[in-house]
């Protein structure tokens, strides 16, 4: 996890939408698909992304992000949100992982997240299951990263 990560297509901070307005309008127009695509081209040439991701702990969905890095020893991290912009203590997702499927946001804690541009990605990694809330256009991208596609898969 030493290196920088993009950001991927789905996800966009503040400033980012400042600089590029338009790629809210990509994002509720599904015209995002393009920098989609090349996400899983730039993971599958070993790059990091990073992606917007609410993991469900108990009855609420915890903000933080997904580090996805192929070349590193545990290709997906889960990352909790700190104010100030501080990276909480990343854990790592423990492969193998059998993803369950790909649904709406709903149940407890769901009310946090746009329901329009995230989904519910339910899987089970070898230590624990997970319930991650993921922006939409990223889905394939956080799909190809616990399939272990790419260089360092």
């Amino acid at each position: 996890m030493g290196r920088r990560a993009q950001r991927a297509a789905g996800t966009q901070s503040f400033t980012d939408l400042l600089r590029h307005p338009s790629r809210l309008v990509d994002q509720l127009t599904g015209d995002a698909r393009q920098r989609a695509e090349a996400d899983i081209a730039a993971w599958n040439d070993g790059e990091a992304r990073e992606v917007t991701a609410f993991v469900r702990d108990g009855g609420r969905l915890r903000q933080g992000s997904l580090i996805l890095d192929p070349a590193a020893a545990s290709p997906v991290v889960w990352r909790q949100f700190r104010i100030l912009g501080r990276a909480g203590e990343g854990v790592a997702l423990v492969a193998p992982f059998h993803i369950h499927g790909v649904g709406p946001v709903v149940g407890p804690g769901s009310g946090v997240v746009d329901k329009r541009m995230f989904r519910l990605l339910s899987l089970q990694a070898a230590d624990r299951y997970w319930e991650l809330a993921v922006p939409a256009t990223d889905v394939p991208l956080v799909r190809a990263a616990l399939r272990g596609d790419g260089a360092g898969g």
